[in-house]
């Protein structure tokens, strides 16, 4: 069943236009990827959908609902949550503030949220060891944890997340997309930006990629690390 549906949408930053009638499917439980050069329109794609930038046409459909025009504070009780590029942690909060601030909208009680919590630090345990620690102090790749676990204390039923592995040294890299699959299989949609095209690929079960605001070939996503045209233009 498909959760969110992007539908020929067009965004524009005054007289020119970034997308060109995108459209995308994305299956409920699946890990859809945006692959495509830097300047292809993938974050504005993102940001579009999560209400961050005005549709000059089309529609963002969530769970067959038109959220178009949603404020994005509106759309995180609605179960869509995006982790920004860049990560954009609170610095001066400490981790424990920082993933209480993912809960922020949220109306459950104490044991739910606290369950939820104990879920995250599970997944990463580096933040369990730094709860009291300042943001800031945290390195790249802690903070890219940080964000994604903030992200997670939103209840996210679809999670976007641009260029997570920015930035990060080699050896957290690998370690991010297990976990990217590991939400996964926790029940959480994800739609993945990412420049690490042979990995968003590998572990996308759906996978389109973007040229100059177009969609120009969509696929399963090992599929498309085979198309010599994609591998040329863009795995290099």
């Amino acid at each position: 069943m498909t959760g969110l549906a992007v539908e020929s949408i067009e965004v524009a930053y005054g007289n020119i236009t970034a997308l060109h009638g995108v459209s995308l499917a994305v299956e409920d439980g699946t890990i859809c990827a945006i692959v495509g050069a830097n300047g292809a329109g993938k974050t504005t794609t993102l940001n579009a959908i999560c209400g961050l930038r005005t549709l000059r046409a089309g529609r963002v459909l969530l769970g067959g609902r038109d959220i178009s025009g949603v404020p994005a504070h509106d759309l995180v009780p609605m179960g869509l949550v995006q982790v920004p590029e860049g990560r954009r942690v609170f610095s001066r909060l400490t981790v424990r503030e920082n993933l209480g601030m993912g809960a922020f909208r949220r109306k459950e009680g104490k044991a739910e949220l606290a369950a939820d919590l104990d879920r995250v630090l599970e997944i990463f345990p580096r933040l369990k060891e730094r709860l009291g620690q300042t943001a800031g102090t945290l390195s790249g790749g802690e903070q890219q944890m940080l964000a994604m676990g903030r992200a997670l204390m939103s209840a996210p039923k679809t999670l976007l997340m641009d260029e997570p592995s920015m930035g990060l040294a080699p050896m957290f890299v690998d370690q991010l997309f297990d976990t990217i699959v590991t939400i996964n299989k926790l029940g959480v949609t994800v739609l993945l930006v990412e420049q690490n095209a042979v990995m968003a690929l590998e572990i996308a079960q759906m996978a389109y990629v973007l040229q100059s605001g177009q969609i120009v070939l969509s696929g399963p996503g090992p599929e498309l690390i085979d198309t010599e045209a994609v591998r040329e233009a863009y795995l290099g």
